[in-house]
Order: structure tokens, then C-alpha cells, then sequence
């Protein structure tokens, strides 16, 4: 009786991880610079799923990433001048 109980709990411990990766709505990819979500349907590999706020959120990091490097060179060049 105990072993046919903890086959059936593992059986149903099993099934709901799976269960819960297959109600998401796609891939998420996380890098350092930005995050994308892409299409788990075989039909459309790779389609980009982002949505509005996630597009804008990339494109605000990418922009600041952007001006960090900007200003990165100038000091640079502020600092070889000065030498």
C-alpha cells in the first residue's frame, strides 16, 4: 500500500512541472542586454512573441548602454588629451 501511494504521489509530482512549462506562452531568452520571448510553437520557430512593454524596455536599456559608451569614450579621449 505505501509503495503503490508513493508511485502515484511521484506520477503526479511529475506531471505538473511539465503541466506548467507547456501553459507558457513561449521561450524567454535572458541575456545581459535585453529579453526576448520567442514562439514554443513548432509551426513558428523563432517568431519574436515580445510584446509592446518588453520592446520598449529593450530599446530604453539599449539606449542607456549607448550613452554609457558615449560618455565612456569621451572621458577617454578628455584622458589621452590631457596626457
Amino acid at each position: 500500500m505505501l509503495l503503490k501511494t508513493t508511485l502515484i504521489a511521484v506520477a503526479v509530482a511529475m506531471t505538473v512541472p511539465a503541466h506548467a512549462q507547456q501553459s507558457q506562452r513561449g521561450i524567454t531568452i535572458i541575456t545581459p542586454y535585453s529579453v526576448h520571448v520567442y514562439s514554443a510553437d513548432p509551426a513558428t520557430p523563432g517568431r519574436l512573441l515580445d510584446d509592446e512593454n518588453l520592446q520598449r524596455q529593450n530599446e530604453r536599456q539599449q539606449r542607456e548602454r549607448i550613452m554609457r559608451q558615449m560618455e565612456l569614450d569621451r572621458e577617454a579621449e578628455r584622458q589621452e588629451a590631457d596626457q
